[in-house]
């Protein structure tokens, strides 16, 4: 029962490790009005701070850049920011 235990712990460990890493993004507003999506969430820029989107709540962190792409053209058509393409 012991070795049936470890073996099944280390397989839960290998399929952690095996897991992909999760990548977040996020939308950042500069100080400027200019926004762009940002792949580090952990630290946003000096001169930026991160854009919260009312329809999902105070969320803002993408697991995709697709989907922090679209958020961030939403907040150029609700023109909380501007960019350029």
């Amino acid at each position: 029962m012991i070795r049936l235990t470890f073996a099944l712990g280390l397989l839960v460990l290998g399929i952690a490790a095996a897991s992909p890493a999760r990548a977040d993004f996020a939308v950042i507003k500069f100080g400027s009005g200019y926004c762009r999506v940002w792949s580090n969430t952990a630290w946003g820029p000096e001169d930026g701070r991160f854009l919260h989107f009312p329809p999902w709540g105070w969320h803002y962190r993408f697991a995709t850049w697709e989907g922090a792409n679209l958020a961030m053209r939403r907040a150029v058509a609700w023109h909380r920011c501007y960019h350029w393409w």
